[in-house]
């Protein structure tokens, strides 16, 4: 029994260190970058192009789903009973391995 718990503190303690220094280290690319000069070629291009020309293009048309689907409840959605057979899959499969697990201890 004390050798499994030597391996589950060391374990602990390796995990607390990854995590700690993920947590504290800077990251890598180190703030915002500055524009390259893709951007302003980019950004050049956008401003020759004519002001008459880019009102020309169509504005988006809002999916009319999305607003359909904000006013219904969550579990009312497609994306919600697929979560509610999903969870109903797990927990049942959760019951059926519990009732017929092969190991019979008295601290089960």
């Amino acid at each position: 029994m004390t050798r499994y718990l030597k391996h589950a503190r060391l374990l602990a303690g390796n995990l607390a260190i990854i995590v700690g220094l993920t947590l504290v280290a800077p990251p890598a690319f180190g703030g915002a970058p500055a524009p390259g000069p893709i951007a302003a070629a980019a950004t050049a291009k956008v401003e020759a192009i004519p002001a008459a020309s880019l009102a020309q293009a169509a504005p988006a048309t809002p999916a009319t789903t999305l607003a359909e689907n904000r006013d219904k409840p969550f579990f009312k959605t497609t994306k919600g009973a697929i979560a509610l057979v999903l969870l109903g899959g797990a927990l049942g499969y959760m019951a059926y391995s519990m009732s017929n697990d092969r190991i019979k201890s008295p601290a089960k």
